[in-house]
């Protein structure tokens, strides 16, 4: 008995034993990935600040400096005010610039200016009140990384090649797409639109009862104001309503209205939701494509192809088919 319990207790000891060198192996393992990980993004700072502190990011790009004002939690482009910027793009800038490290510190060397004489791209952020100027040159060719210079000092850094993809945007690259109409299909009460030869529509939202069993049963159905008893596609009419709260995919604050067809638009519409507001809509054929135009609004919005066409209907498109 005794000399099996001297094997078990043996047994027991080499199983706590093994554990204890596993996880020593696998704590030294996760260390050596953390280092690695380090290693491959830098630990030479070169930006570091709070998200709260941040107050502008100006960067140049292909010849073109655009400036990032951040207040409240919300970003404005300072030569554009009226611009709908992509708050993804600008939050992702500044993560990071937050903790832009770099592999390693280099001495110029003579004759070399490591594509820093014209430079690709140039960051400069503002953090609680103090600047730090960002130069970005060459790529190295062997390990892709990119060589940067801080203003103020002569040293020349290195930084992954990944870090400056995202400040790779021009002002459409910018854009941040919405609903310039702000409306809401499922709210909509009346669109009452004229299209380009004069003919004039309205539809209604009416509640009816259905046609189930229960007559305290209702559900809401699209009527023409001409003739309420007309049966309607109603497929036809909710795409209709989906194109008027549809996203433009491109905004110009100071553009030739004549240039974007609003001399003579395709679409014109004043649509009133349940609360009794009301919008107002020119849709036109420009020389680059179809734009929007909401009244009240100096903007002009570049919609696609398929919204306006969805839009473009007689009363005699909207009947349903017998």
């Amino acid at each position: 008995m005794k000399t099996k319990q001297r094997v078990l207790l043996a047994l027991l000891a080499a199983a706590v034993l093994l554990g204890a060198a596993l996880w020593a192996v696998t704590r030294s393992n996760a260390k050596a990935e953390q280092a690695a990980s380090a290693a491959a993004e830098g630990s030479i700072p070169l930006s570091s600040f709070a998200a709260e502190d941040l107050e502008q990011i100006e960067y140049t790009f292909n010849g073109e400096t655009y400036t990032l004002q951040y207040s409240g939690g919300s970003w404005q482009l300072a030569q554009d005010p009226a611009y709908h910027l992509d708050e993804s793009a600008c939050n992702t800038m500044r993560t990071a610039l937050m903790a832009l490290n770099a592999k390693r510190s280099l001495t110029p060397q003579a004759g070399e200016d490591y594509g820093l004489d014209s430079p690709q791209l140039t960051v400069t952020v503002t953090a609680a009140g103090q600047s730090t100027t960002l130069t970005f040159g060459a790529e190295n060719p062997v390990t892709g990384d990119l060589y940067v210079q801080k203003a103020g000092d002569d040293a020349i850094y290195t930084v992954s090649g990944n870090k400056a993809a995202c400040f790779q945007l021009d002002k459409a690259g910018l854009f941040g797409s919405f609903c310039p109409t702000g409306l809401t299909a499922s709210t909509i009460t009346q669109v009452a639109y004229t299209l380009a030869d004069g003919t004039s529509v309205t539809l209604n939202a009416v509640s009816e009862p259905t046609e189930s069993a229960s007559s305290a049963a209702y559900e809401t159905v699209w009527r023409l104001a001409s003739d309420p008893a007309a049966s309607l596609a109603q497929d036809k009419v909710q795409s209709l309503l989906s194109a008027l709260c549809t996203y433009a995919t491109a905004q110009a604050t100071d553009a030739d209205l004549s240039a974007c067809g609003f001399d003579a638009p395709v679409f014109t519409a004043v649509v009133t939701s349940e609360d009794g507001s009301t919008v107002q809509l020119a849709y036109a054929c420009g020389t680059d494509g179809w734009y929007l135009q909401v009244e009240g609004e100096p903007s002009v919005y570049t919609v696609d192809t398929s919204t306006v066409q969805a839009l473009l209907l007689t009363e005699n498109d909207l009947l349903a088919q017998e």
